[in-house]
């Protein structure tokens, strides 16, 4: 089995794959890897609306800063031209420490991309070099699903990671607003977080207060999901494997919770569960983009 490459060569790798760039594009990429370093203001540098990191700890910030200001600038940051100067590709960590040294200057090279390519690079770094929080991480890879239209098969190609992991990563997204929040910080964990996520929200946050109030292990909030699940009469009847697949496969299509009920007459309905307008609207983005 060929072993998946890091982010090392990850952002070669990237930007050398067909769906990412054109084979012109990449050679102005490449090119800009090694010639472009340049010394830009860090005033005239934007945040990139595609970064996926969402929380930035001081101390982390702290120690990227002594170290540039012991021993300087070693990596440039990724930016690309804008309206207004520059917007950031890649590289926040490095820009937020370079403002708190109050330098004027930052090293950064320059790249001709399109929209997707810069969003691609901010992610995928961001995902390569497990910097982000597991919501963080699910949120991106929603993102490169529903606005690329991008499979789990290619996400887990462009991340480094195996498809079950982006997988189950995905289904995060399912969680709801509280869960989420008490997850990336770190009270509860990813074993609390899957064992609520076939209830709905409401049940979800129950057993989770209670989870963080009386710091119950994995095993009693399982336990207490079982317990919390809906009665049978509401449940999909999955009558065989094959359905099951299917389910599973127009799910992992979506994006979304998807329940089919089929009985034994051979008809049916499918149930699409979603969140918010936008996971909607990137719903019925996918399915007249099947027609």
């Amino acid at each position: 089995m060929t072993k998946r490459k890091a982010l090392g060569s990850g952002l070669e790798a990237l930007l050398s794959t067909k769906p990412v760039a054109s084979s012109t594009t990449n050679k102005r990429l490449d090119s800009a890897s090694t010639q472009n370093i340049q010394s830009i203001p860090l005033d005239q540098i934007s945040r990139n609306k595609n970064q996926p990191r969402q929380v930035f700890f001081d101390e982390s910030l702290e120690s990227i800063a002594a170290s540039i200001k012991e021993l300087g600038q070693q990596v440039p940051i990724l930016v690309r031209k804008s309206n207004s100067g520059y917007e950031l590709i890649a590289g926040e960590r490095r820009w937020r420490a370079m403002q708190s040294l109050q330098q004027e200057n930052i090293d950064a090279i320059v790249m001709d991309v399109t929209d997707k390519e810069s969003a691609l690079i901010a992610i995928v770094e961001n995902v390569q070099r497990e910097q982000l929080n597991v919501i963080e991480e699910a949120e991106a890879l929603l993102k490169l699903h529903n606005e690329y239209d991008m499979t789990h098969e290619d996400i887990s190609k462009y991340v480094g990671k195996s498809r079950s992991h982006v997988t189950n990563i995905l289904r995060l997204n399912d969680l709801s607003e509280y869960v989420k929040s008490k997850l990336s910080t770190g009270l509860i964990e990813m074993g609390h977080a899957r064992a609520v996520l076939s209830l709905d929200n409401s049940r979800q946050d129950q057993i989770i207060r209670n989870a963080v109030a009386r710091k119950l292990s994995v095993r009693s909030v399982e336990s207490l999901a079982r317990s919390a699940k809906v009665t049978p009469a509401k449940t999909s009847k999955i009558p065989n494997r094959d359905t099951f697949l299917l389910q599973k496969e127009l799910s992992e299509e979506l994006a979304a919770e998807v329940i089919l009920q089929h009985n034994a007459k051979g008809d049916g309905k499918i149930e699409i569960k979603y969140k918010s307008l936008d996971e909607l609207q990137g719903i019925v983005k996918k399915i007249k983009k099947r027609k």
